[in-house]
């Protein structure tokens, strides 16, 4: 269930969210826990790069940004806490 909870998605998506009671929230990656959502295309490397440092810590996440040659960009919001 998304309704009240924050989110983001695709520009163009942005609207339909709005009309289903989300919380459309600016970012690239948006954390609420146990619902985390990407913003566009090269979006979904920044949240599974968070969620590797989320899950796995910063080291993990620097690892894998090296293997893509990406570093994750962008605004990270996040209600849920954060990597120790």
């Amino acid at each position: 269930m998304t309704r009240g909870r924050p989110c983001t998605t695709h520009h163009r998506a942005r609207a339909d969210l709005e009309r289903q009671g989300v919380v459309v929230t600016p970012g690239r990656v948006v954390d609420d826990g146990d619902l985390v959502t990407a913003g566009g295309v090269t979006s979904g490397l920044d949240l599974a790069l968070w969620l590797a440092r989320r899950e796995l810590g910063a080291d993990a996440a620097i690892c894998l940004e090296q293997m893509l040659e990406y570093e994750a960009r962008g605004t990270m919001w996040t209600a849920a806490p954060g990597p120790g």
